[in-house]
């Protein structure tokens, strides 16, 4: 009965290796990974050199004139002319201030539109992106002054003053249409974000932020998070703590905010929040949103705690660099016994730790969801998230599990936190659950 078992066992992966060796290569790249930010720690790292300087810089009457500007064209919305026009104006403010600017075409919905997109490249983090960003976009009822031209002032504000300085990470500022209807421009230039792998570390949409009555309104700020992104709620009231006089804002940490462009990054897995006034703005969606029932002293205020909120995000100095991380994954016959094995190293443990967090998830490769394995008559999903500080090097290991059988991909995804934020590692090996207590993971060609 054991050899029968053992001879289906290898007529099973026989079978299968020829259809990995030969026909899985040519369906690859429809698979990648994404990086999760899963800490929901305070952030602790110390602020960027200059950002007193650079807060000096945000302007009261500047964004009142950017906001007047956007006024100017009146309702908006998206497929208008008049949204056209105002996209040719803010591509020029932007191609101003020396930056690399493009267009990102989308289209949606039996809707089409542009976004803008602004980079500042970053020094050592190149490949890892912040992202500031609002909607340029407004009802076909409204001028959109608060909705959404203060966001759209505050990022025009915060690429100019950012631009003058060097950063490890690359910054973009983007202004999307389509928000008004559903975030169609966000959605696609994040599902394309997702498509290609990039590596985003955090994205602040700024969104109503220009309305406050009484001095409890002018002093405080809603910051919406999800489970994964509250560590960018740590990093805004840190930086608000550390700079009181400049900002002067309390940042009130609230559950995750599902109508601003942010969202279109979290359902893809990034870490994304949102910035939005602590008021009722009762010209809010209507004609009268105006320049004249705006606070831009409360503007600016949100308009420095976002600067030097995606400042920290994008000033780190980092000891360790991606290429610093290595990921191992070892199948069932090599670790025995164990089923399977992840081991992260760090290259220049000597010089510095390295603060992750690792990301192990065992997936069906065919069906939706993670492989179940069985311990104890407990069903329990491969999918584990560990934070750790590492030295030289980590294991992950998992034995004494039941498996069931069928065709799998092991992802591993390192993400940094803590004074390690910019870093971003991940690997993904394709194999075949061949029995209940074996995992065999297909050697890379």
């Amino acid at each position: 009965m054991k050899k029968d078992a053992t001879k289906k066992s290898l007529i099973f992966l026989l079978c299968w290796l020829c259809f990995f060796l030969f026909i899985l290569p040519t369906t690859l790249g429809s698979f990648s990974s994404r990086a999760l930010v899963v800490s929901d720690l305070p952030v602790t790292m110390s602020m960027p050199p200059g950002l007193s300087e650079m807060l000096a810089q945000v302007n009261e009457s500047r964004l009142r004139s950017s906001v007047q500007n956007i006024q100017r064209f009146g309702p908006h919305p998206t497929g208008s002319l008049a949204l056209e026009a105002l996209c040719s104006y803010l591509y020029s403010e932007m191609s101003a201030m020396n930056l690399s600017v493009k267009y990102d075409a989308w289209q949606q919905k039996q809707q089409s539109g542009k976004n803008i997109v602004a980079t500042l490249y970053g020094t050592s983090s190149a490949d890892t992106t912040v992202i500031v960003c609002a909607h340029y976009d407004s009802l076909a009822v409204s001028p959109g002054a608060e909705d959404d031209g203060s966001g759209v002032a505050a990022v025009l504000m915060i690429a100019d003053i950012m631009r003058q300085y060097t950063f490890n990470t690359t910054v973009q500022f983007i202004l999307f249409s389509g928000e008004e209807q559903g975030l169609l421009g966000s959605r696609s230039y994040a599902k394309n974000a997702s498509l290609h792998s990039e590596n985003i570390l955090g994205v602040l949409a700024l969104d109503k932020i220009g309305y406050a009555v009484t001095s409890s309104e002018g002093a405080s700020l809603q910051h919406h998070a999800n489970p994964a992104s509250v560590w960018m709620v740590s990093l805004s009231q840190s930086v608000a703590a550390v700079y009181p006089d400049e900002i002067g804002l309390v940042v009130l940490s609230l559950p995750q905010d599902p109508e601003s462009d942010h969202m279109s990054f979290v359902e893809q897995g990034y870490a994304g929040t949102d910035f939005v006034r602590n008021a009722t703005n009762p010209y809010y969606h209507t004609s009268e949103d105006i320049v004249d029932h705006m606070n831009f002293s409360y503007l600016s205020k949100v308009c420095r705690l976002a600067l030097g909120t995606v400042a920290s995000m994008a000033c780190l100095h980092p000891l360790l660099s991606n290429q610093d991380l290595s990921i191992t994954m070892k199948g069932s016959r090599m670790s025995s016994p164990a089923q399977f094995a992840v081991l992260v190293q760090n290259a220049k443990g000597a010089t510095d730790t390295v603060n992750l967090t690792v990301t192990v998830r065992l997936k069906h490769l065919f069906r939706e969801g993670y492989v179940n394995t069985i311990k104890q008559g407990v069903f329990t999903p491969c999918n584990w998230s560990v934070t750790k500080e590492i030295a030289q090097s980590w294991e992950f290991a998992v034995a004494g599990r039941r498996f069931s059988r069928g065709f799998i991909t092991l992802e591993v995804i390192l993400t940094g936190r803590a004074d390690d934020l910019y870093l971003y590692a991940t690997r993904q090996s394709y194999g075949i659950i061949v029995s209940t207590f074996r995992v065999v993971l297909i050697p890379r060609l």
